[in-house]
Formats: structure tokens, sequence, C-alpha cells
């Protein structure tokens, strides 16, 4: 056995206040004698327990194991760590070794043996933290379920699978809860628990669940049934006709089962009634999140990732998945439902149709023909709104007293099939919440991307949760709590790696978690049109995340103030009146104008006429200007312009199509100038502070703001009150 001496720190950031999120900062460790020479080393910590952290341990810059005492629970004892280094091929252990300790505090001493030693990693386990010995630090008035990944997931549901899930949860599950949290996710997959068709084993998820119970935290699990990587060999092989989606650009299947037939719908709603009879009323179960379909288990169309059958390859991209013979039958049938005469679709779409039952689907940008491609997508969208919806009552039919939140990801693009309004009205008849499954590092794209959803929450009365698309430093884990508390959200997950990847995270979270009592209601005083009809007839709209002619449009307004989407369907459903918006503001920057339906476009105008306001660019360039219908009506507009408004006004911009945010800082010099506001929003538009600063009014009368910055920020209100902030920092203040 050899002994190590601490020689330092190993970050070359610190002090650098441009990346000190991005670099972890590790104590670095060397000895000048070598082990004898062994296929595997165990290195051993012994620490005091000072605080929340996930170790990991470094020996010559590549990683080592984590065996058991790798997480910290700030219980204050001291206790050992065990971690196995791997050498790689050809590498020897010779002269000085260096190792490198992430994450772990008050380092008293470390060493390393040759081989697997057994009696020390039985001395990490037995100092790990009981039940019993760690405590939550918060303490919320307006509980919240707070969901953290612990490890509990596996590949296989073997006995050997399932101790290696347990001792992940053994060593994280009082890591998770020594930070507040109270619930931990893992993945249902169907072919973990009806490996033999119509016998359900639970006994993998009930020993995950009774471990979590001990230390005081529930399950909220990812039940999955659509995506191939779950799904039972003997659906997959012995149950005659199944037809995985097929790629319209490639001819290519895989083994997603498609959702325009019913092949795998009498089998998809006994396993959901069989969870919810097995789970139904159970106290260490916060509820359930939808897995439908997609690649990973989530409400939309295969999309990137390659989680495939049996651990195979998949023809997997963003695209059409509208291929198979199915689909063309469903899309002929919802053609003839919509236009009932094939004259009445050869004048819609231009062209001669003899007979609906000729009609196959086809690449919606390969038309000229809006109306045409708009029917494609318009259809496209609605099946999986369907099919979500049906997975929805199927879990509740039988899981009646439990949460159930559909996943909702992307970004809005069409091809995913996520309709981010219909998919959260559709939790209104099972009582059920909707999860954006797609936050990003960045808070003006979390906005950007998470907005449609929590502005339809809002309306239709619906819970709402977020979680992380993946990566994300202490700057997203502490975004994503202002963007849960300024939406009033009930429901906040995060991967463990959100923690880990990050020294600051566990800091930030500490500083910050207590906020979430602040959560309320926002005061919403604008609204932007979400551009329905430009996603599904332009690319340009919001297909391209890094090039979204909307998204650009959408980050500068928001570091003016906060405001609602209001989707066509919301229109269609009364929010311009119900929601009371003093303001409507266009975005578009489409060369060929702004589409809307014309039904929508009809109510914006009532909404003016009965005394709103409207915002609008005029772009100064030879683009069209002025909204239209899909099929080139221009009646509102030329009325707009002609000053028949109503009681109400539209406030025209004229602008350059450069710089991109020219517009933006007109139109909130007009909102400013707008009677009605509430004072809260008219601090947001007349504060002066940095770019990277946002503001947010709640109902409960304060200002939350935060700063996104990795520098302090300095924020003066209207009256001259100067607030200073921290670097990424969250403050609520009254006004």
């Amino acid at each position: 056995m050899i002994h190590f001496e601490k020689i330092g720190d190993s970050s070359a950031s610190l002090g650098k206040e441009k990346d000190f999120l991005y670099t972890r900062k590790g104590a670095t460790f060397r000895a000048s004698a070598a082990p004898e020479q062994a296929e595997v080393y165990t290195v051993g910590l012994e620490f005091k327990d000072t605080e929340p952290n996930f170790a990991y341990v470094q020996v010559n810059g590549r990683a080592a194991a984590a065996v058991a005492g790798y997480t910290c629970c700030n219980t204050g004892k001291t206790r050992t760590g065990a971690f196995v280094y791997s050498p790689a091929p050809g590498e020897r252990l010779d002269g000085e070794i260096t190792l490198t300790v992430f994450g772990m505090p008050d380092i008293q001493s470390v060493w390393m043996r040759a081989g697997r030693d057994e009696t020390l990693i039985s001395a990490a386990k037995a100092s790990r933290v009981k039940p019993g010995e760690v405590r939550s630090p918060l303490t919320l008035k307006k509980p919240l379920q707070l969901i953290l990944s612990i490890g509990a997931d596996a590949a296989e549901n073997t006995p050997e699978h399932l101790e290696a899930a347990l001792e992940n949860m053994r060593e994280q599950l009082p890591y998770a809860k020594s930070m507040g949290f109270g619930g931990f996710e893992s993945y249902v997959k169907w072919n973990f628990i009806e490996y033999n068709q119509g016998v359900y084993d639970w006994s993998f998820y009930d020993a995950l669940i009774a471990l979590a119970a001990e230390f005081g935290m529930k399950w909220f699990p990812l039940i999955i049934g659509g995506s191939a990587y779950a799904l039972p060999e003997w659906f997959r092989e012995e149950v005659p006709g199944f037809q995985g989606f097929v790629c319209l650009e490639h001819g290519e299947e895989n083994n997603v089962p498609t959702v325009f037939n019913e092949h795998q719908t009498p089998y998809i709603i006994d396993y959901l009634h069989a969870f919810g009879k097995h789970y139904e009323g159970s106290p260490n179960v916060y509820g359930v999140r939808l897995g439908p379909t997609g690649n990973y288990g989530e409400s939309q169309y295969p999309a990137t990732g390659n989680w495939g059958y049996k651990g195979r390859r998949e023809h997997m991209h963003i695209g059409w998945w509208a291929g198979d013979a199915d689909a063309h039958r469903k899309f002929s049938a919802w053609l003839q439902n919509k236009y009932q005469t094939v004259e009445a679709l050869s004048a819609a779409w231009r062209e001669e149709i003899r007979a609906f039952s000729d009609i196959k689907t086809y690449l919606p940008y390969q038309t000229s023909v809006l109306r045409k491609r708009k029917d494609f997508v318009d259809w496209y969208m609605e099946e999986m709104t369907d099919w979500c919806n049906r997975w929805a009552v199927w879990t509740r039919d039988e899981l009646r007293s439990h949460d159930i939140y559909q996943s909702s990801g992307g970004w809005g693009f069409c091809e995913a099939g996520t309709d981010f309004t219909d998919q959260t009205a559709g939790m209104v008849p099972v009582n059920g919440g909707i999860r954006a499954t797609n936050e990003d590092e960045s808070y003006e794209l979390n906005f950007a991307i998470t907005r449609m959803l929590s502005s339809a929450a809002r309306f239709y009365g619906v819970p709402f949760g977020s979680e992380p698309a993946g990566y994300g430093t202490a700057r997203s884990v502490v975004n994503r709590l202002f963007n849960i508390i300024v939406n009033n959200g009930q429901h906040l997950f995060y991967y463990g790696g959100n923690f880990h990847c990050c020294d600051e995270s566990e800091l930030f979270w500490g500083r910050h978690a207590q906020l979430l009592d602040e959560r309320a209601e926002p005061i919403i005083d604008v609204a932007v049109l979400y551009p329905d009809t430009m996603t599904k007839i332009a690319d340009s709209s919001i297909r391209w995340l890094d090039g979204s002619a909307f998204f650009s449009q959408v980050f500068p307004l928001r570091r003016k103030l906060d405001y609602d989407f209001c989707s066509e369907r919301m229109i269609e459903d009364g929010a311009l009146e119900k929601n009371a918006y003093k303001a409507l503001v266009f975005l578009g920057r489409s060369h060929d104008g702004d589409y809307v339906e014309e039904s929508v476009l009809n109510k914006i105008d009532g909404y003016v006429r009965g005394g709103g306001t409207v915002i609008y660019p005029l772009l100064r360039s030879n683009a069209r200007m002025g909204p239209q219908t899909v099929e080139g009506d221009q009646t509102v507009f030329t009325r707009w312009m002609a000053g028949d408004t109503g009681a109400g006004r539209v406030i025209f911009i004229n602008t350059m199509r450069e710089p991109l945010d020219q517009f933006i800082d007109d139109a909130a010099d007009a909102l400013a100038a707008l009677p009605g506001f509430s004072p809260l929003t008219k601090d947001m538009l007349l504060s002066k502070k940095p770019r990277g600063v946002y503001m947010s009014a709640l109902t409960t009368g304060k200002l939350a703001l935060y700063n996104d910055l990795m520098t302090q920020a300095q924020i003066e209100l209207p009256g001259g009150e100067i607030v200073t902030m921290k670097p990424v920092s969250i403050q609520i203040i009254e006004r």
C-alpha cells in the first residue's frame, strides 16, 4: 500500500470568472513510490463529510470507478471512500503517480493498494449514510415534487442488475435527500415487467421503491411502452402484425411501433392498467410520467438518439415518419373528414384529385401549395396528440389518485409531432400535468422553448413541471429554478449529472432552493403570437433552433419583460379575452409575411375592435408585409393599415431587417407608453439593467430577478433603487 501527499489544486481556471462554472477544481495528490503491478488497484480515502457533494477520482488523468463512499451528505462524520482503478492496456503504474479527487470535502488521507481490496470496500459501505442520519435542508411552505435521477436504472431485469441499481441508490439516496430532493426517477420498461405475455413481475421496481422509502423518498417513474428498447420480445417477434415507423425520406423502418394503426393498443392498455392496479394508492409513489412513443419515451415521433430494440442501431433522425401503409390510410381518412368531397380538396390543393383513396403521405416541403403542406402537418401532429391523449386516459383508468404528467420535448419543430398547446390541453380531462423535457444551459433558450407549455398550462389550468434536455452546470441549475418560480411550477426534475459536473452546483442550489417558496403566478400583460401556422409552412420559423426567425426575436424581447406565448388554439379558445392581455405582439420576420389561419386572424381582429392593442413590425425591405391567411387573404391587415380598428389600435413599427433587435427596442418603447399595465410590468420595461439580467412580476406583488451572467450585475429600478446581484443568482424583491 502506498500513501499520497496533497500538492495543490488541479484547476487552471481558478480565478477566471468567465469559466468558473465549467471546469471542476479537484485536489491533487502525488505518490513517489508505486504499488506492485496488478490488473486493478483500490484507492481509499478518508474524509470529513461536511457538505453535499459527489466525488470523482482520476489516476494519472484517467477515471477510477466509484464503488462506495463517493457521495457526501453533510453529516459531519468521518467516512471512508473506495474507488477501483483499471489501467489502460499497456499502462504501468511506476514512478510518480498523480491522483486527483473532485467533489470530496476535507480529505484527510489517500492511499492505494494493488488488487481489489474487499476489506476497504466493506468499510466504505459500512460508513455510508444510513436512513435517519441525513435530513432535508428544505422546509418549504409550498411543497412541490423535487425529483433527482440516482442511478436506479438497469440494462436488464436480472438479480445482478437489480443489486447494482440498489447499490447506486444506497449511495445516492442520502446525497439526494441532503440537498432537499424528495423523490427519484427511474424508467419503467415494458420488457422488465411483462417479459412473458400476461404475466407481470413488479419485483424490480418494488425493490427500488422499498429502499427509497427507508430514506423517506418517493418514486416518480417514466413508464415506457412505445420505444424500441422497451419492447418485450414476445410482442415484437411473436405477435403477428408489428409495424414500425417508416420514414418518408428514405423508406426505412425502425422498431418504434407506428401510431397509425391499433396493433399495439390492446397490449399497451393491459400494461398501463396493470401498472395502475399495482401502484394505485401507494404512499411511496408520487405519480408517473408518460412515455408513449419516440426514441427515449416521450410524446413525439422518432428524432435524435439511437436506443434500439435489443441494443441494435435503428434508423433514427429528425424527419417525417409517415411512410407506412396505415399512415397513408389514416391521412386519406382525415382529409375526407375535413373536405367531404374530392372537389373541395382539389380546389384547396390546386390539383385534380380523383379519389381520397388515391392519396398517399408526402414530404410537406416538396409542395409549393401552402394549404397542402399545412394539411399534412396538421394531420401528422394531431395523430401524435391523439395517441398521447389516449395513453393518459388509459393510465388514469386505474391510477386514479396519483399525478400523471405528459412528456413534451423538442423545441416546437413539427417533425417531432409535439403540439405544445394541444398536448397541454389534452391533460385536462385526466386532471394531469405537463412536463417540459427540453431545458438547456441558457435561460433565454429555456424561456423560448418552454414558454408555450407554461403559457398553455396556466390558461388551461394544468400543473407545470420541467426537466433538462441533458447537460447543465450550476448556471442551468439556477436558471431552471428561476423558470419554475416565475411559472408557479409544481414539479421540478434534475439529472444527477447536473450537480456532479460542476463544483458550484450544490452550492448554488443551496443558496437558492428555499426561494421555491416564492413561487407564484406571473403578472402577464403582454402576449406574443406563437407562430403555429408559420412553423408548419416555413422551416425558417422554428425548425432550425440556432437560426430560428421567431426565437431571434423572442430572446431580445425577454430581456425587456416577461410575457406569454399565445398559440392559435389558445386564441380560438378565448385566451386574448380571458387572460385580458393589454397587448399582442407579432414577432414575424418571414420574407413572405405572416401566415395565420383565417378564423384566428378574425379573432385577433375582434380583440382589437374590442379595445385591445396589436404591435406589428413593417420590415422595410422587399419582404411581404402584414398578416395573411394561408390562402393569401390580407383583408384584416388592409383594414388595420387604413386605421379601421374599432375601439382598439394597431401600432405599426417601421423597422429594418437588421439589426435583429431594432424592432424589439421600438416595440418595448411602445409598450412602455401604453396605459393600463401593472406597475410591475412598467418596472420591467423601464429598469436599467445589463443584458443577461431578467425580470418577472409576480402576483404576490414582488419582482423576481435573475442574473444569468458570470459577473456581478447592477439593476437600477424606476425611482432610483439599485439592486446588486451576485453572479448567477436570483433575488426576489418587494416593490
